[in-house]
């Protein structure tokens, strides 16, 4: 936004220069010029006049849509850290891939059930995680997205980065394009190893 303001800051001096050239010519009086030059020069001042007048109104309103639009990216930054935040410290591991399972996003609990950075599981495709006999089954949930409007669940095997078995289980909500293509798969990760079975 600084870049903004500064390009019409510099927009605004010129057109001030422009009034401060003029004013000579205005304030003179060009109808007593010779050869009918004094008209044609009166009707370029006024002319001119009026486009100092207008331009001076686009400053106005170009400064109006600057503190607007600074305005919502103030707010888009606080909603954009509160999301980091959630992302970030929620009790399960998120992830959030394309539509063709490619990892775009982990949060820092998605490395520790991987004994990995999250950073490096960025760029890895999902079925990546997951234990070789599962990968298959995973590949077809994803393919199976296209076709669903709500959460679906898959629950497998997977290894961590130090080789420990565990079992996991993924919850997938789909974002759509407005065409209804899938823009991006946001995933929830568990591990249920522990998990106590149902009585």
């Amino acid at each position: 936004m600084k870049q903004g303001r500064e390009t019409i800051d510099a927009f605004a001096g010129e057109v001030l220069q422009l009034i401060r050239r003029l004013r000579p010519v205005l304030e003179g009086s060009p109808t007593s010029w010779p050869d009918g030059r004094g008209r044609l020069a009166a009707t370029i001042s006024r002319d001119l006049v009026k486009a100092v007048q207008a331009l001076d109104v686009a400053v106005e309103e170009l400064y109006f849509q600057v503190e607007n639009l600074e305005a919502v990216h103030q707010a888009l930054e606080i909603e954009r850290r509160s999301y980091q935040e959630l992302f970030e410290g929620g009790p399960d591991g998120y992830l959030v891939t394309g539509p063709e399972g490619m990892i775009l996003r982990a949060n820092r609990r998605v490395g520790e059930l991987f004994a990995c950075a999250a950073d490096d599981l960025v760029g890895e495709l999902i079925p990546a995680l997951v234990h070789p006999d599962y990968r298959d089954s995973l590949q077809a949930a994803l393919g199976a997205f296209e076709l669903r409007d709500w959460d679906a669940e898959w629950i497998g095997q997977a290894v961590s980065a130090d080789g420990s078995p565990f079992a996991l289980a993924m919850t997938a909500a789909v974002v759509r394009h407005p065409d209804g293509s899938v823009y991006r798969v946001r995933w929830s990760l568990r591990d249920i190893s522990r998990r106590p079975a149902a009585d």
